[in-house]
C-alpha cells in the first residue's frame, strides 16, 4: 500500500473547511463555460492554476483573492447546491466521517439571491449527498468582520432559523487587527442562545490576543487557527482552562504567511502543551491539498505518532457541533475504526 493510501484510510473529522475554497476545478471550469463567465481559462490545468495559490502570492490578501475566485460562478442558481454536494462527496472519498462546511451567505448574493436562499441551496446539496454517502455533514454560517454589526446580527438571526435544519454553528472571519470582535457580541449572543456552536477565526496572525477576545466577548467554543497563542503561555493556559479546541490548518497557515515555513509551525508545540487540536484543510482547492495530505504532514513533518493522530481525530469528534448523543455515537464509531487503522500501522 502506498503512503498516500494509508492516510486516506484514516477515519477523519474535518471541522474547518470553507466551501468557497473547496470548489472542484472541473466544476469551476464547467460553470465558467455554461454561464459564459469572462474568465481567461480554457482547460482544467488553467482552471487549477487560476484557483490555486502560487509562489507569487505573498500574503493573506493574495490568498483570499484566489479563494474569492469561486464567487465568479457561485452566484448562479444551483451552483452552491452542487458545490456543497461535491464537498461532501469529496469528504467521503477522503474517509471523513464528520464534515463541517462553513461559508459566507452574504458573499453569494450578487445576482439577486437572498441569504436564506444561499443557505437553503447549501443545505439541499448536503441532504442530497447525505442520502448517498455516510458522512455527517453540517453547515457553519460565516459572518465577516468588515461587515457592520447590524448586517452580522441579521445574519445570526437568519442562521438561527436553520438551527434544526442543518446549520450547526456561527463564525466570523476577516482582518482581526482592523476589525475588533467586540462590536459583534450581540450577533454571537443570539446565535449561542439559539443553540448554535460558536467558532471564531482568531489568532491566525498577530500576538494571539484575538483568541481571548473571541472567548470572552463572543463566547467561542472553538477557535479557527489560533496558532499565535503558542508564543503566549498565559493564553495557552486560558485556552486549556476554557476547554477550547483549535481548528489548525498547517498548509493554509503557510500559504497565508501566518508561518514562515512548515517546520516553524507551532502545531507540535501546542499539542505538547496540552491544547486540544483538531485538523482542518481550510481551503483545499486554493492550497492544492486534501485533508488526508494534512494528516500525512502530521507524521512526516511534525512527527506525530499514530496514537497522537488518533487523539487529534477524536478531539475533532468531541468538539463537533452536534447534539451530545450524536457526538457520543460518532466518537464510538470512530474508536473502532481508528483502532483498526492504528493496528494497520504496527
Amino acid at each position: 500500500m502506498d503512503r498516500q493510501q494509508i492516510w486516506v484510510q484514516l477515519p477523519k473529522v474535518n471541522l474547518h473547511h470553507h466551501l468557497e475554497g473547496a470548489v472542484r476545478p472541473e466544476t469551476f471550469l464547467e460553470c465558467v463555460k455554461a454561464f459564459q463567465v469572462p474568465v481567461p481559462i480554457e482547460n482544467l490545468e488553467e482552471a487549477q492554476e487560476f484557483l490555486r495559490v502560487s509562489d507569487a502570492d505573498r500574503s493573506l490578501a493574495d490568498f483570499l483573492v484566489k479563494v474569492d475566485r469561486s464567487l465568479l460562478v457561485s452566484q448562479y442558481p444551483g451552483v452552491l447546491e452542487r458545490m456543497a454536494f461535491e464537498a461532501v462527496e469529496d469528504a467521503y472519498h477522503q474517509n471523513v466521517r464528520c464534515l463541517e462546511i462553513r461559508f459566507g451567505p452574504l458573499l453569494h448574493l450578487e445576482r439577486g439571491r437572498r441569504p436564506e436562499e444561499a443557505v437553503e441551496e447549501v443545505l439541499a446539496g448536503i441532504r442530497k449527498a447525505g442520502s448517498r454517502y455516510p458522512v455527517t455533514a453540517r453547515v457553519i454560517v460565516c459572518a465577516l468582520r468588515h461587515h457592520d454589526a447590524d448586517a452580522n446580527l441579521a445574519l445570526a438571526k437568519m442562521a438561527a432559523e436553520y438551527a434544526d435544519l442543518g446549520v450547526a454553528g456561527f463564525d466570523i472571519a476577516g482582518d482581526e487587527a482592523a476589525y475588533p470582535a467586540g462590536v459583534f457580541s450581540k450577533a454571537f449572543e443570539l446565535a449561542k442562545a439559539n443553540g448554535l456552536g460558536i467558532t471564531v477565526h482568531a489568532g491566525e496572525v498577530g500576538d494571539g490576543s484575538g483568541v481571548m477576545e473571541a472567548i470572552v466577548k463572543l463566547g467561542a467554543d472553538r477557535i479557527g487557527h489560533g496558532i499565535q497563542i503558542a508564543a503566549r503561555p498565559d493564553l495557552v493556559e486560558r485556552v486549556i482552562e476554557a476547554g477550547i479546541t483549535l481548528e489548525v490548518c498547517p498548509t493554509s497557515n503557510l500559504h497565508t504567511r501566518a508561518v514562515a515555513s512548515l517546520e516553524q509551525h507551532p502545531i507540535r508545540r501546542l499539542f505538547d502543551m496540552g491544547v486540544s487540536i483538531s485538523l482542518g484543510d481550510d481551503d483545499p482547492t486554493t492550497s492544492g491539498i486534501t485533508i488526508s495530505s494534512e494528516f500525512e504532514l502530521l507524521a512526516e513533518v511534525f512527527h506525530f505518532t499514530a496514537d497522537e493522530i488518533v487523539q487529534i481525530v477524536l478531539n475533532g469528534a468531541r468538539a463537533a457541533f452536534l447534539p451530545e448523543e450524536q457526538k457520543k455515537q460518532l466518537t464510538a464509531e470512530l474508536l473502532g475504526k481508528l483502532d483498526a487503522w492504528r493496528e494497520s500501522q504496527s
